[in-house]
């Protein structure tokens, strides 16, 4: 669905300057467990859906996900285990499903105890899937959520992924297999030895323990303990000591030792009073230079099975991969929509067949506090019928704030988004149409940067949405041409109300303006919501009115003078 500015910035992004309008991510986002389900809400909220088949398969899942949180189902905590296991690999896993980080594999360097990690959680996801499906608890209203999300993440897990499952203990096993390590080929190419591997490992083992002896030869030189030489293998980051490959130490308290032997059957390559002195033997130097070139060999074949896996990985499972993130992301969101709609006792919207039928009966504000209770109370109070078969297409509400008319035009727009993202929608009873788009004109405000004066940014707005309006579309206007002259702004907002209707567009129009109001009321197209119970009607004498005006302006800090040369001119009115 498509939103125009004024529409995206008062449902979708955060409260901005020049909307009084709270933001639905602030109702839907803090019940999403993941980092990706939050994006993904994002992205909907952004372009909610106009296909029926999956707004039907998105309520279903939500339908299912609300019983089972009514009937304290054990589904409930085990889709909790499940969410809280991908979250907290959430950020390890984008380096292999956002196409931008894996596209430069190089910058990221991967290594094969990265791999191992994916493999660790891969496996557990899936018995955490497993562990969900098999659930004892099956019923037909748990039915939908088992077929149509459970089911397809499993199949990923356990058929698309698997062989590049089972792939990496292969490789992996070339780190500890001694035998019958077999080698790894790619397009007919040698990719990796794991023998080679292997047999690299044993000799930067043998090389080590050929140190050890250098050791406890040195500590006979020196005539001390064998445990206060302490051996230092160096790696690329200790630039002095990087080309030795292995280095000596003794505390500072040995270092008179050390002096009495420099020059004659060892070297000081360093001394200082926090590290001690570091020094070599001729033994040692050779054998460090042979554990480095034995290392360098060894990453560089680590290097190449890691190549290797990276390669197969991108070529044939990483869009399994981002399918099952994505999965897992959709069942989050429609996850958190469930909680939300138990919590403030949403009801599901019947999808009309086409734009003849806007049906909302006990519409309430979810935002408001305590509006899981409240809305008992308030379920029955107004009813909004609009028929696009009967000709009654423009919705006329006369914002009188006393009576909530100023809330209805917010809420019609977030009963509509909800219903297309796939949630439940705050009202009785509700039978909405899929629309197309949803443009929304509201607020008074100019753009300065353009010179654009606040009269010619509404006019440029109206022009907008005559333009791009469809049958399909839901039209959202709160007053129109107060900024001008009284007679000339009320014959335009009269004019462009009459084109919305000639057009046949569902439209919510709601004004202040007793005139305008008045002259919309009359045409046959024109309907009002229906208000259930009586309104209450103000018991306040005009004295008690009259002090809570006077209060109002103090507290808008005008001077006590004025305040009571307004309260003459009242008086003066009546």
């Amino acid at each position: 669905m498509q939103l125009n500015n004024s529409a995206r910035e008062a449902f979708v992004a955060s409260a901005g300057p020049n909307t009084r309008f709270t933001s639905l991510s602030i109702l839907l986002g803090p019940s999403c467990s993941t980092k990706r389900g939050r994006q993904l809400l994002k992205q909907w909220l952004e372009g909610p859906c106009i296909d029926s088949v999956v707004l039907n398969e998105r309520h279903d899942t939500v339908s299912a996900v609300i019983s089972a949180v009514s009937e304290e189902k054990a589904i409930l905590w085990k889709l909790s285990s499940l969410f809280q296991h991908f979250q907290s690999y959430e950020r390890e896993l984008s380096v292999f499903t956002t196409a931008h980080v894996v596209d430069n594999f190089t910058d990221t360097k991967l290594s094969l105890s990265d791999f191992n990690d994916l493999l660790k959680w891969l496996r557990k996801f899936q018995a955490l899937v497993k562990t969900c499906i098999e659930d004892a608890e099956i019923s037909s209203e748990l039915g939908n959520l088992y077929s149509t999300r459970l089911g397809p993440i499993l199949l990923l897990c356990t058929r698309d992924l698997e062989p590049f499952c089972a792939v990496i203990p292969d490789v992996l096993s070339s780190m500890v297999k001694t035998s019958n390590a077999r080698e790894i080929d790619s397009d007919n190419e040698m990719r990796a030895s794991t023998s080679h591997l292997h047999e690299l490992r044993y000799q930067i083992s043998q090389c080590e323990v050929e140190v050890t002896a250098a050791v406890k030869q040195a500590a006979t030189l020196l005539s001390i303990a064998e445990d206060r030489i302490k051996v230092i293998y160096a790696d690329d980051d200790q630039s002095t000591i990087a080309r030795m490959g292995i280095v000596l130490r003794v505390p500072r308290q040995d270092s008179h030792r050390i002096q009495q032997q420099s020059g004659k059957s060892l070297s000081v390559i360093r001394a200082s009073r926090a590290s001690g002195v570091w020094f070599s033997t001729p033994m040692v130097d050779s054998l460090g230079a042979k554990w480095k070139s034995l290392k360098r060999n060894y990453e560089a074949a680590e290097a190449d099975l890691v190549d290797f896996l990276t390669s197969m990985f991108r070529s044939q499972y990483r869009d399994f991969l981002d399918e099952l993130s994505l999965r897992v992301a959709e069942l989050d969101v429609l996850a958190s929509f469930a909680l939300v709609s138990h919590k403030h006792r949403f009801v599901r919207a019947s999808i009309a067949d086409n734009r003849s039928v806007f049906s909302l009966r006990g519409l309430f504000d979810p935002f408001a506090q305590n509006s899981s209770i409240a809305s008992k109370k308030s379920c029955d109070e107004v009813t909004i019928e609009m028929s696009g078969d009967d000709k009654k297409t423009f919705l006329l509400v006369k914002g009188d704030p006393k009576a909530g008319d100023t809330k209805l035009l917010q809420l019609l727009g977030i009963a509509t988004m909800l219903n297309q993202l796939g949630c439940f929608v705050p009202c009785k009873t509700a039978v909405l149409p899929v629309f197309d788009a949803m443009y929304l004109r509201t607020g008074a405000y100019d753009q300065q940067l353009f010179g654009y004066s606040t009269f010619m940014t509404e006019m440029r707005e109206m022009s907008h949405i005559f333009s791009a309006m469809t049958l399909k579309s839901l039209v959202l206007i709160e007053d129109l041409c107060r900024g001008t002259s009284t007679s000339e702004g009320l014959a335009l907002a009269l004019s462009m109300c009459l084109h919305v209707m000639e057009s046949n567009t569902l439209t919510c129009f709601s004004s202040q303006w007793r005139e305008l109001t008045d002259q919309l009321a009359k045409q046959s197209v024109c309907v009002t919501p229906t208000w259930r119970h009586n309104r209450k009607k103000d018991s306040r004498n005009s004295n008690a009115l009259q002090a809570e005006f006077e209060t109002l302006m103090r507290n808008c800090d005008l001077p006590p003078d004025l305040i009571a040369l307004i309260s003459q001119e009242i008086q003066t009115l009546k």
